[in-house]
């Protein structure tokens, strides 16, 4: 599912990603592993990195987008709902600010809200769901703020390198 135009907050915009949006730094973000340390992606480059674009934006249940800040159209993470449910009206939402200067600025939590908003309005989705790793706490502390709460917690269910961490299921209603 591709994004026609923008979804636009008051810091940042949505926008579907394109090939030409896929640039040196995006790659970094994923071969950095400050930035990758709770992800199941350790490492990209340019080529799979435009291969997954274009898979994302093929997909029917999928909406990839970018996430841009509005003063200087600088790219600095992605947004995804996947799998969008629309017979049960859920989605699962996933996200990545891999600019390190941007973080702890609000500029993922303004995207969360301005996507989950789209995806309530224009897609009728009810429930959001998310996964993250329960050592994130920082993520942990920033979703209980947009209102999401633990559901699930499986111990020591997902390794990353030699780690293993707890899965943390989270969800909230948007009725």
């Amino acid at each position: 599912m591709v994004l026609k135009g923008e979804i636009t907050g008051e810091r940042v915009y949505l926008r579907a990603l394109h090939r030409e949006d896929v640039s040196d730094e995006y790659a970094r973000w994923l071969n950095d592993p400050e930035v990758n340390k709770y992800l199941a992606t350790k490492s990209a480059d340019k080529p799979s990195l435009i291969e997954y674009v274009n898979k994302k934006n093929e997909q029917s249940d999928a909406l990839f987008l970018g996430i841009f800040l509005r003063q200087s159209s600088k790219h600095i993470g992605t947004i995804k709902l996947e799998p969008i449910d629309s017979v049960n009206y859920k989605a699962i939402i996933a996200i990545m600010v891999g600019d390190k200067q941007s973080w702890g600025k609000g500029y993922g939590g303004e995207a969360m809200k301005i996507l989950m908003a789209y995806a309530q309005k224009e897609l009728n989705i009810r429930l959001i769901e998310l996964g993250v790793v329960g050592e994130n706490t920082t993520a942990i502390a920033a979703y209980n703020k947009l209102g999401f709460v633990e559901v699930n917690r499986e111990y020591k269910a997902v390794q990353y390198g030699e780690y293993l961490y707890d899965q943390v299921t989270m969800t909230l209603s948007l009725e």
